[in-house]
């Protein structure tokens, strides 16, 4: 009888002592890890809200601001502080945008023309400029200018001034001296030209030069309302009621006109988009639709794209000057606000009736309105219009694009370039690039395990297993690296060769194995399988060297050019296989390790009562050991899985990171994690493209941990599966 001392009663307390604190610093760890996942979520999801905010429009400010005369051309300072004012009776004045009670005094006051202006038309920019025409067919270029005064780098007071460009005094542009009725303004390599609607209706173009304005009549067939230039100038929009002819224009403002005939409609106004690709028309109904060119049969042609909804009859149209928002604002007051790429409205709301004229801020944070009750300013919260569901999942049709699609190009060279934020080619990619590395790596892992845990002694496995493992210490940066710069034109040079391999290499192995027990059947019988392998290694690698060696010049014979060559475009050096290749060589180590560990602990007693009752050693590991580890090969795969998606240098730096829906290994790709890594340092902190990239690390989190609760799932699903048999055996 053991007799208890008080030694070992305090050895027992002391013991009891550490595994509790042992549990509850375990369990502290794991409440920590699953704590900071959550913090991760919270994170990411406060930095993606903002995209979906419904935008919202404040309480109108009443300005004091001069109501004898209709507003000409308005603007708004960047710093919203003050605006500037050209009005019907030729006067330019800066107003300060305060609030009603404070008794602002207009500064730099000026009288531009002598009498009313008969037109006038601005075009945004470096300098925004405002053309004034006269009543005696003259024009006067003026553009308001800010001065920042106080300490170097302080930019919160400013001087307001006026500036000409052509001379205080009006130039003759009708020599004929007929009232301007309707003008468009653009800029052509930093020279003004202005396109004109005569009182006679005759349509005149011209371009400054040193010595006025040289000018030519543009011959249109029909009777025109309005007149519209493109900033650039290089294009000439003139619509009539039924017909809408754009001409093209090169230096010398000469070009051809095609000429659009609309059917059953009767179009009252048209307006140019920021970047000047997409056209606005608005009907008699006040049904407002969006055109641009695409292309069809070799040769751009203008077609509608979509239509927006609602339609406001009699509706007033404006535009922002540097996104594409545009607001319809009918004469009861009712105010829509639309997004070039969404159909339904932003923002419908109410504000004051009768609106004469209407601006939008330079940020689209605000919007000035003239009523016959006063002049207001409604502040505005409309960060992201051309981010919602629709653009992010579903196809959308893009300007110049032929047809819609899902597209992800997030900037460009251009200052007019629209950003497009489809989701599902850089998701896309993510899958093509793990399903293709899972692919590679799986059987070769997998048959690894098997041989490594089922067929090697120990001698050898102590041997293997840890130089597999050291595989996964290589840096993915290396191994992206060694792909991109050797791997990719290896694969290139020898694609026919290496899209034999899956066929080739199991006839090699079977036809060895067949020869070699039917050639030399008593030491086949002797020898056993390991020196089976070590002979069968040498020729493989023999017969594998050979056959690269042979099939670049069978690709000439059989097509005449090397197999990349003939699938042309269809081919990027730097594809899918050569990711598939890299990145599975990084899976490798992790789905081995953790499946031949998994083989490893399945009872012994098992495998040997299998034997017992006569099966073979491969029947064995077929239908007795694989389904006893499924559990965790399946974990090993999920795992690698895991890693596969959360890649980012060996898919950043083999494929050419072209956001493609191609499901072929022949073309590039770009996945999630990549993504964020090229474009995140560049990405504007708090635009639309900094929240998407976060958006994109949303899915990407969600997706991995989605995919890890169902592995986990299906795993004790299996491990119950399996112990139940096995205990039932």
């Amino acid at each position: 009888m053991q007799h208890t001392t008080p030694a070992l009663i305090m050895r027992d307390k002391r013991r009891a002592w550490r595994d509790r604190l042992t549990r509850y610093v375990v369990s502290a760890g794991g409440m920590v890890v699953l704590a900071m996942l959550m913090l991760i979520f919270v994170y990411l999801l406060v930095a993606v809200w903002p995209l979906f905010k419904p935008a919202s429009i404040g309480k109108p400010q009443a300005l004091l601001w001069p109501q004898n005369t209709t507003a000409l051309a308005v603007g708004v300072d960047a710093t919203h502080q003050m605006a500037w004012r050209i009005d019907a009776d030729g006067k330019g004045m800066f107003i300060a945008l305060q609030p009603q009670g404070k008794d602002p005094q207009p500064l730099q006051m000026r009288q531009f023309t002598p009498s009313a202006p008969s037109a006038a038309a601005s075009v945004n920019g470096d300098l925004p400029t405002t053309a004034l025409a006269t009543a005696d067919g003259k024009i006067l270029l003026v553009s308001p200018q800010f001065h920042p005064v106080g300490k170097t780098g302080d930019t919160g007071h400013f001087v307001p001034d006026w500036l000409y460009l052509r001379g205080a005094t009006p130039e003759v542009f009708d020599t004929q001296h007929q009232p301007l009725r309707q003008i468009s303004l653009g800029m052509m390599q930093k020279r003004p030209v202005i396109a004109a609607i005569a009182q006679d209706g005759r349509l005149l173009l011209g371009q400054s030069t040193p010595t006025g304005w040289q000018v030519h009549p543009v011959v249109v067939n029909t009777p025109v309302t309005q007149v519209l230039l493109s900033p650039d100038a290089r294009r000439l929009f003139v619509l009539s009621p039924t017909s809408l002819t754009v001409f093209t224009l090169n230096a010398a403002l000469e070009g051809v006109g095609k000429t659009l005939t609309f059917d059953q409609q009767k179009m009252v106004s048209m307006a140019l988009l920021p970047g000047a690709s997409s056209l606005l028309l608005q009907n008699s109904q006040g049904q407002i639709s969006q055109w641009f060119d695409v292309q069809r049969d070799g040769e751009r042609e203008l077609t509608q794209i979509r239509r927006y909804q609602p339609a406001l009859a009699d509706s007033l149209m404006v535009n922002e000057p540097y996104r594409r928002v545009f607001a319809a604002i009918a004469p009861t007051g009712e105010l829509a606000i639309y997004s070039s790429l969404r159909e339904n409205a932003v923002l419908r709301a109410s504000i004051k009736p009768d609106v004469k004229t209407a601006w939008f801020d330079p940020q689209g944070k605000g919007l000035l309105a003239e009523t016959a009750q006063g002049t207001f300013w409604y502040p505005l919260s409309n960060d992201y219009p051309e981010i919602s569901w629709q653009t992010l999942l579903k196809p959308t049709w893009f300007e110049n694009h032929p047809a819609p699609d899902y597209v992800w190009q997030s900037t460009s060279g251009s200052d007019n370039y629209q950003a497009k934020y489809s989701l599902w080619p850089v998701i896309f990619g993510t899958l093509k690039a793990a399903f293709y590395a899972l692919l590679f790596a799986t059987p070769l892992a997998v048959a690894g395990a098997m041989y490594t845990a089922c067929f090697m002694s120990p001698r050898q496995r102590s041997v293997v297993k840890p130089a597999i493992e050291m595989i996964g210490a290589f840096p993915t940066v290396v191994i992206g690296l060694v792909a991109a710069i050797w791997l990719a034109p290896i694969i290139e040079n020898h694609l026919l060769a290496l899209l034999a391999l899956p066929i080739l290499v199991p006839l090699i192995i079977v036809a060895s194995a067949a020869l070699w027990t039917r050639i030399f059947p008593t030491w086949a019988r002797r020898s056993g399988y390991r020196l089976d392998v070590c002979l069968l290694l040498p020729v493989l690698a023999g017969l594998l060297t050979l056959w690269f060696m042979l099939a670049p010049h069978l690709e000439i014979m059989l097509w005449g050019m090397p197999l990349h060559e003939r699938l042309g475009d269809g081919y990027d050096q730097r594809n899918t296989l050569v990711v598939a290749i890299a990145l599975g060589f990084a899976l490798v180590p992790v789905i081995f390790s953790l499946a031949e560990d998994a083989l490893f602990s399945v009872p012994a007693s098992l495998a040997q009562g299998s034997l017992a009752l006569g099966a073979t050693q491969w029947q064995t590991v077929m239908r007795v050991l694989l389904p006893s580890a499924s559990a965790g090969i399946f974990s090993a795969l999920m795992i690698g899985l895991g890693r596969a998606v959360g890649e980012t240098m060996i898919v950043l730096m083999a494929t050419g990171n072209t956001p493609l829906l191609d499901n072929t290994p022949f073309q590039g790709l770009r996945a999630l994690a990549a993504n964020i890594a090229i474009e995140m340092p560049e990405a504007v902190v708090g635009s639309a493209h900094y929240r998407v990239l976060f958006l994109t690390a949303l899915v990407l989190f969600m997706f991995t941990f989605v995919v890890n609760t169902l592995a986990e799932m299906v795993r004790l699903k299996l491990r119950t599966r399996y112990s139940a048999e096995r205990e039932g055996l």
